[in-house]
């Protein structure tokens, strides 16, 4: 079995700001960013026309489930961001009220949905959380993350490091292992699946420095990563990530990712962040705070699939156990069509392959 670094606390060097083989972003929206007031009313319409275009996604057979219960939880305020009551959407097994009962713990899946930062709601996945649920029998756990523009970076991120905390808090009054604890996340929320363990391994080793050990909570231990057509370097222009594109024309249209950009990352700093860009992490902090495991789902469509396959790589020549699958012929959430008539076929065939490699990770351990 491979051996997981995952619950160690290392310490390790700043992330990098630029890159060896990137130029440091040049021009982009943030050199003239609109108005947030203008920003939070862009979001709220586009809030609303996507609950329209995922009530019509729900239409097809079978229907995406409701969560089996939900759970609110205070976070902790980290360095940036002030506490705040969030909701996590559990998705659970039939038997597993009885099961728990016994004593049964079962594996975890934390979901973070995709939107931008600025859209988006856990009911969002809730097909993916029905398939990982039947399929691999573990409990799959939505986090309702804050959004911008009305919280911009790195709030995110630091719900995401409190949510997987309070998860690993309260595991056996939940009923789930926190050994084996998995991340996903689809487009914002594939990026929030990879820069939560960087953010989670500082917050630790931070806090080891200012208590004694024995007052350490325990550290939660992520054993993978699933992200589908995540975000992995924002310090690429969207002009840049266009012209790396196999079809420009099937890429997400301007109007979006300039409202993404400017919502989530209003400066070149926070662009330049590890906890933004998980490319920007030096080698040695992908190593000791990614887990070995790792599965990237890629649209041959996408804009991001240049830089998807670029990580997928660095972390392979890092020594990760590295699945990275091109899913053809597709585009940005291609799981996620507001058509009513039909799911398109390759969701059900990558879901369950997806599934598969969880069942294989979790039976290792």
């Amino acid at each position: 079995m491979h051996t997981s670094t995952q619950n160690t606390r290392p310490s390790f060097p700043a992330a990098a700001t630029t890159t060896p083989f990137l130029a440091p972003r040049s021009t982009d929206t943030r050199s003239n960013p609109p108005s947030r007031w203008s920003l939070t009313l862009q979001a709220r319409i586009w809030r609303f026309l996507a609950r329209i275009g995922f009530y019509l996604h729900t239409f097809p057979k079978p229907s995406p489930p409701t969560p089996s219960f939900l759970r609110y939880f205070t976070t902790t305020a980290l360095d940036s961001t002030n506490p705040a009551t969030l909701e996590l959407a559990f998705y659970v097994p039939a038997d597993y009220n009885r099961q728990t009962q016994r004593g049964k713990r079962y594996p975890v899946v934390v979901n973070y949905h995709g939107g931008g930062f600025t859209m988006g709601r856990t009911s969002d996945d809730a097909r993916w959380a029905a398939m990982v649920v039947r399929e691999v029998s573990a409990v799959v756990v939505g986090v309702a993350y804050r959004l911008a523009p009305e919280h911009p970076f790195p709030t995110a991120v630091e719900d995401g490091v409190c949510a997987v905390l309070y998860l690993s808090a309260n595991a056996e009054t939940l009923g789930i292992d926190a050994g084996k604890i998995s991340l996903s996340g689809f487009s914002a929320g594939g990026n929030l699946a990879f820069t939560i363990p960087l953010r989670l391994q500082t917050h630790l080793r931070i806090l080891a420095q200012e208590r004694e050990e024995q007052d350490v909570p325990p550290f939660p231990h992520i054993v993978s990563i699933i992200a589908w057509y995540p975000s992995l370097d924002n310090r690429l222009t969207r002009t840049q990530r266009r012209a790396a594109s196999l079809n420009p024309s099937k890429a997400l249209p301007s109007l979006l990712t300039n409202l993404f950009d400017a919502s989530y990352l209003p400066s070149q700093a926070s662009v330049t962040s590890p906890y933004a860009s998980p490319a920007a992490a030096t080698d040695e902090a992908l190593i000791t705070a990614l887990p070995d495991n790792i599965a990237l789902y890629l649209c041959e469509w996408d804009m991001l699939l240049q830089e998807g396959k670029d990580f997928g790589e660095r972390l392979k020549e890092l020594g990760k156990r590295v699945r990275c699958e091109v899913i053809k012929e597709r585009r940005h959430a291609f799981d996620k069509s507001p058509w009513p008539f039909g799911l398109d076929w390759k969701v059900e065939v990558c879901y369950r392959q997806a599934c598969g490699w969880l069942c294989e990770v979790f039976g290792e351990l």
